[in-house]
């Protein structure tokens, strides 16, 4: 463990001088996506560094509805709490009718930030456009079709098949409701019309949004005169700003930074347990992954506890993290690399040649890993790195490759082993997750992971409505994925925030697409004149 700790801390140290030197050169502490007057702010306003942001604000593009929501200007129709249960949003009922039929009733007298009332048809039109435009609305449900009466204020959605969890989906960012103009729908991707404490001011693709208070919101005048906000991807760079005064909030801060700043009297510091699993996907057309002898030697020799110590994380024991009911009762892997050896040993899995590398089939076992930063974390190089050395002690060769385009490689399955930091639970259960990762025609199983008894058990998932079966459920499927060696669970990150003294009421979401609310506020005693 001392060997694998040095090591990580040097690569850490260099990772940190080459994302870090260009900054410090420039100006020591400001990202390059900040005006160059910015500094300590003055007032009730508040600077933000985001380590995702895009180019369109438009929900049906891509995952920019999430940017929109988390500046406090995007809302759904429903939501969840932070023990992933649905409350409502722009929707107060919402029931199902059949199988095939579910309905909801949006809350009265909501308004746009444009002063002009929510009504049902406006849902149902959003709905539309994001079902006839973007690509990932599919995954969620498949409507037939969408009525709106706006008398009763019912939005009513059909669908082709039934959809146990449609409610949880609507709370995707991808729903989130924009006033959607009669002509030159192109209007929404630059400062859409939305329904939020805050409304988009001003919008600078990939760079800045600036979101003051929308005088109509329904709970009353936000707090703040502005909030803007920084796109920063590196996390040392996001730290050095807030040090610095140039930022007041900041997230996913990388756990020995996280840890130095927890007694720092000028921060205030927030982590908890969130929804997100740190796995690394099989690409199980890759002749060595295809053994399952081989995918259960890899995962026995990894050492989950020690990656764990390394990110201030938790040791994964499946898929689903147990601090949600769908992921309780799963019985995890062990770490034992003597039961790796013998297993590998006993299956003539062996070094021939004595180059320290075991071979299968007269070809030494080499796999390349791809990974990239992710989630504005380092994380994925720590557990790249530690899995690394884990499988040379057991004779396999692990090829790290950094990509930067790690979507589209992995869209192409061009790769042994991947990193990903994965919403295991992206929107309070697990249907849409499940199917889209490990259905054997899943449309994000890049890994070609198939499994007939695990698409049974999806089968009756998909048909099931009582959500205590479908916890039971997915407490069998993630049995059977750590039995198969689906994939490799390593760890469950912890989500964090750190924010400087003079910002109060600031609440740490466990479903990070929420971030600012209407409550985030600034103490007035921290100013001086």
């Amino acid at each position: 463990m001392l060997k694998i700790k040095n090591q990580i801390k040097k690569l850490l140290s260099v990772f940190f001088l080459i994302s870090t030197l260009p900054l410090m050169i420039v100006s020591c502490s400001k990202s390059d996506n900040m005006p160059a007057d910015t500094s300590a702010n003055n007032g009730n306003s508040l600077k933000v560094g985001l380590f995702f942001l895009n180019y369109s604000l438009d929900p049906k593009d891509y995952f920019n509805g999430w940017i929109l929501v988390r500046v406090g200007a995007g809302e759904t129709l429903l939501r969840l709490d932070d023990k992933g249960s649905l409350i409502p949003a722009l929707a107060e009922q919402f029931k199902v009718i059949n199988k095939t039929t579910y309905e909801l009733t949006l809350k009265q007298g909501i308004k746009f930030s444009d002063a002009s009332e929510l009504n049902a048809d406006m849902v149902k039109r959003n709905l539309e456009r994001i079902f006839a435009q973007s690509p990932r609305a599919a995954q969620y449900f498949e409507p037939l079709k969408i009525s709106a009466d706006n008398t009763k204020r019912t939005i009513t959605i059909y669908t082709k098949k039934p959809c146990p969890e449609l409610f949880y989906n609507l709370c995707e960012p991808l729903f989130a409701v924009i006033k959607l103009p009669e002509s030159n729908q192109d209007l929404t991707v630059s400062l859409p019309v939305t329904t939020g404490p805050y409304q988009i001011s001003s919008f600078t693709p990939n760079e800045h949004i600036q979101v003051t208070p929308n005088p109509y919101f329904r709970d009353g005048k936000a707090p703040l005169s502005s909030i803007d906000f920084y796109y920063i991807p590196d996390a040392q760079s996001r730290l050095i700003s807030l040090k610095a005064g140039d930022l007041d909030i900041i997230t996913t801060v990388d756990y020995p930074d996280f840890k130095l700043l927890q007694n720092d009297s000028a921060f205030n510091t927030q982590s908890s347990s969130g929804p997100r699993t740190d796995v690394v996907y099989l690409n199980h057309n890759n002749e060595f992954l295809k053994q399952k002898i081989i995918r259960k030697a890899i995962s026995l020799a990894i050492n989950r506890n020690e990656i764990a110590q390394l990110t201030g994380s938790e040791a994964a024991s499946g898929v689903i993290s147990p601090h949600f009911d769908f992921g309780r009762e799963i019985t995890p892997t062990d770490y034992n690399p003597s039961l790796a050896a013998s297993l590998l040993d006993t299956a003539k899995i062996i070094d021939l040649n004595h180059d320290g590398i075991r071979e299968f089939n007269g070809q030494n076992i080499e796999l390349n890993y791809r990974l990239k930063s992710d989630h504005g974390s380092a994380d994925s190089l720590i557990i790249a790195q530690c899995i690394k050395e884990d499988l040379a002690a057991q004779g396999i060769k692990v090829n790290l490759i950094q990509t930067e385009n790690l979507s589209a490689a992995i869209s192409a399955s061009d790769f042994d082993l991947c990193s990903a930091n994965d919403s295991a639970l992206p929107t309070g259960d697990s249907g849409y997750f499940l199917k889209s990762r490990y259905h054997s025609k899943g449309d994000a199983n890049f890994g070609h992971y198939a499994n007939q008894d695990l698409d049974a058990l999806l089968s009756k998932l998909e048909e099931s409505f009582e959500r205590n079966k479908r916890i039971e459920l997915t407490s069998q499927i993630a049995a059977l994925l750590n039995e198969d060696v689906a994939a490799l669970y390593i760890s469950y990150p912890k989500l964090n925030i750190i924010s400087s003294n003079k910002v109060k009421d600031l609440h740490l979401y466990t479903f990070d697409y929420y971030l600012i609310d209407s409550k985030v506020n600034v103490d007035a005693g921290t100013f001086t004149n």
